[in-house]
């Protein structure tokens, strides 16, 4: 994943996390039949999700002028 700077008050952080995991929720609840093809793309989809949350727990926390 490309190197990527972002800048988010704490309330907008909090939302995506907050929608993070209930993407995370939505891949563990999809009813698919098991299999090993299945289970990876699952894994993968947790790797990505991962991968995302923290570069938002990361984010330069900027409040906006005047808080």
């Amino acid at each position: 994943m490309a190197e990527l700077s972002i800048q988010l008050t704490r309330k907008q952080q909090e939302l995506l996390l907050r929608g993070l995991r209930f993407v995370r929720s939505s891949v563990a609840l999809d009813m698919q039949n098991f299999s090993d093809a299945v289970q990876q793309q699952r894994q993968d989809q947790y790797a990505e999700i991962a991968a995302v949350e923290s570069m938002v727990s990361d984010a330069k926390i900027v409040e906006p002028a005047g808080v």
